[in-house]
């Protein structure tokens, strides 16, 4: 049907193409027969990993002449699961095309070419010189856990699991008082040695931006609601030693599993320790605790 002069035309507008990222495009270059994967053992339930998640697993690569190097104590390597985040770590190609397929308790062995592996050009992932990179190499994954993180730290030294949501949305942050507490046997190593013991049900009290906790651990907290439960993930880097946590050389990683009971605001009116300030919430009524701090520093006559 002709359309005549002077007739309404309605235009749908043109959708941009959402350009691909750079791991997206290193996986347009896969090409058959490059990556091969056979599955060892079934993992179990529907769901895989996808962006966003983060994935932990053991490693184990290989030539035809034997094991290069693994994750797992049996051969050689610290017994520490790897921790990843798909779409934030640097990783092989092949892991980026292999992982996002297993279900979590999976074995499968990925069989790779040089250009999927470290003989990619450009390769994000640097490796010594004598390393087999121009070889064909067999790498065996276990798929132990995969779930959406928070990412806290751009370098990934610092990410979250939440287990459960909390209420509101305020976080603590300084100059606030925190009061957490987090489970028996539940601060651990990645390879599963308690580091901090305490008491069923005991918690923990610190102030915001006063070292008192590791700055992971801190950082962690920062993002939390209250009573929300998580589990913090914290690399070397940031765990600084502390009252809770005295002693942090030795430990790549430590996983902390809190649950935020409550925070409240604290000021040092006078900024040395005389005069405190303590913003108290309870239930929907809020009042003003002003506690006097009298030090030896600090006298005056009465009237």
């Amino acid at each position: 049907m002709a359309v005549g002069e002077g007739a309404a035309h309605e235009y749908a507008p043109e959708k941009t193409k959402k350009e691909p990222t750079d791991d997206e495009k290193r996986r347009m270059k896969i090409v058959a027969g490059s990556l091969m994967k056979a599955v060892i053992r079934p993992g179990g339930g529907d769901s895989t990993p996808s962006d966003g998640d983060q994935v932990i697993y053991h490693c184990t690569v290989r030539t035809l002449d034997g094991v290069v190097e693994s994750s797992r104590s049996e051969y050689g390597g610290k017994g520490t699961p790897i921790r990843r985040v798909l779409g934030k770590s640097k990783m092989i190609v092949g892991l980026l095309e292999g992982i996002p397929t297993m279900l979590k308790g999976e074995i499968a062995m990925l069989k790779m070419k040089p250009q999927v592996h470290y003989g990619e050009d450009d390769c994000p992932v640097s490796v010594p010189s004598d390393f087999p990179k121009d070889d064909e190499l067999h790498f065996e994954i276990e798929m132990i856990d995969f779930f959406k993180a928070k990412v806290i730290s751009d370098d990934l030294g610092v990410v979250k699991k939440v287990i459960s949501e909390g209420q509101g949305w305020e976080s603590p942050r300084e100059p606030y008082e925190v009061k957490a507490w987090y489970k028996p046997d539940s601060a651990k190593t990645a390879d599963g040695k308690m580091i901090v013991p305490r008491s069923q049900g005991e918690p923990f009290f610190f102030n915001f931006g006063k070292s008192q906790v590791p700055k992971g651990l801190e950082m962690g907290i920062g993002t939390m609601t209250q009573q929300e439960k998580a589990i913090i993930y914290v690399s070397s880097q940031y765990l600084t030693p502390c009252p809770f946590l005295p002693v942090v050389e030795g430990f790549e990683e430590v996983h902390f599993e809190v649950e935020l009971v409550h925070f409240i605001q604290v000021r040092d009116m006078l900024g040395d320790g005389r005069l405190i300030k303590r913003r108290i919430v309870m239930e929907k009524v809020s009042f003003l605790w002003i506690v006097l701090f009298m030090t030896a520093f600090y006298k005056r006559p009465c009237a």
